[in-house]
């Protein structure tokens, strides 16, 4: 089962142990209310969600949860009907899928989120590393000096820092450098890209090497089998991924970019990476043993369908424990 919590709704999922959705998300409005009254609409929309499912014979593996930045703090369980609960944020749900898509699996890769923000999720040995939400943007905010900066000028970040990479190879830099009549366009970039504009492919390339020399320390450090790279403007991707290579390729060690594949993201859905992790969690060898030895009623109905409960936190104690 997977949930995508945001700011004002999560989406539950159901998903078979080949990681192919069972039915289609349920939303979940989580606008109102307290940290409880999220966390109970939650649950009872994934016990929804299986009980729907009556004449398939199924058991719950495990519960994967991805946090979008603004999602608000819960404690979450460590078990949800009696099974393992997995959390990340969605970046690095999205970077698990990313890696799984792949033959042979990256296990170590590097995912980069390229627009507003520039947000990078590493993951080593297949395991996602760090906190589970930073800042946002961490990455973006990182200082560089950019060959692109015309001698000593100074560009003022929001996050109070001067010449980060994102405001000198975000989506709001690229803009900037267009033509005045295209930068109040909805999607300009993606416009400039289509009209084969001259100064949005050269400002997508510089920004791709500002990129790829900020990366050049991890790349030497983590050495990643793969980095890949997601942006929300069409044709826009490659133009960046260009000159991504030109400055890894060029200005990193050859012990550690010979191997290096840098490519556009092929799939970052957060839903299917977090029910993956989940999953991997849920088949351990210690959480099977733990099936099989179970006794009859929680290994044959790991979701029940309790009684009218008193209260809202026996309501919760239920779902979590799977007991009645």
């Amino acid at each position: 089962m997977s949930v995508l919590l945001g700011a004002h709704e999560a989406k539950v999922q159901a998903f078979d142990l080949s990681g192919q959705p069972l039915n289609a998300a349920k939303r979940v409005e989580t606008g109102r209310g307290g940290p409880a009254a999220i966390l109970d609409s939650c649950l009872a929309a994934a016990t929804s969600h299986l009980n729907s499912m009556d004449p398939i014979p199924l058991q719950l593996v495990a519960t994967g949860v991805a946090l979008d930045e603004d999602a608000p703090d819960l404690e979450w369980p460590e078990h949800f009907g009696g099974r393992p609960v997995v959390i990340d944020s969605a970046l690095g749900a999205m970077a698990t899928a990313e890696a799984l898509s792949r033959t042979p699996r990256a296990q170590n890769m590097l995912f980069l989120d390229v627009g507003k923000t520039i947000d990078c999720a590493v993951l080593l040995h297949g395991r996602t590393l760090g906190a589970l939400r930073t800042s946002k943007g961490a990455f973006g905010h990182t200082p560089v000096k950019s060959k692109s900066a015309k001698g000593t000028s100074v560009l003022a970040c929001a996050c109070g820092t001067t010449n980060c990479l994102q405001s000198i190879a975000g989506e709001e830099a690229i803009i900037a450098s267009l033509s005045s009549d295209s930068r109040d366009e909805p999607d300009a970039i993606s416009d400039a890209v289509r009209r084969a504009d001259a100064a949005a492919a050269s400002a997508l390339r510089q920004a791709g090497r500002d990129i790829g020399d900020t990366l050049l320390g991890s790349i030497h450090l983590l050495r990643p089998e793969v980095i890949t790279v997601r942006t929300r403007w069409p044709g826009g991707t490659d133009l960046l991924l260009a000159g991504l290579k030109e400055a890894v390729y060029v200005g990193g060690a050859p012990a550690a970019t010979e191997n290096l594949v840098l490519a556009s993201s092929r799939n970052g859905s957060p839903a299917t990476g977090i029910a993956l992790r989940a999953m991997d969690t849920g088949l351990a060898v210690e959480q099977v043993d733990r099936l099989l030895s179970a006794p009859p009623g929680l290994s044959g109905q790991l979701v029940c369908r309790p009684a009218q409960r008193k209260s809202t936190d026996h309501q919760r104690a239920h779902l979590l424990t799977g007991r009645g």
